[in-house]
């Protein structure tokens, strides 16, 4: 149901739902139980969205090797698009 309002919504979609970390990367959340799940992803050219990496969260901070990965997967596709 998240990934339907991000496909809908797109880069209108915003809190509670998805929220921006910077540098173009978002995470969007889901609640099972107590746990809650973050996926990470990018938006390309043509309302394509690149789900890149998940973790469930322990903190209130998203871990900066999370977002570093994310990156380093963005850059990878990139690299890829372009070739």
């Amino acid at each position: 149901m998240i990934l339907e309002f991000l496909e809908e919504m797109g880069p209108q979609l915003r809190e509670p739902y998805s929220k921006s970390l910077g540098d173009g990367i978002f995470e969007i959340r889901a609640k099972q139980g107590s746990d809650i799940s973050r996926v990470l992803y990018f938006f390309m050219v043509g309302r394509r969205i690149i789900l890149t990496n998940g973790f469930v969260k322990k903190t209130d901070k998203t871990p900066p090797r999370e977002i570093d990965k994310a990156k380093r997967y963005r850059a990878d596709y990139q690299q890829r698009e372009e070739d």
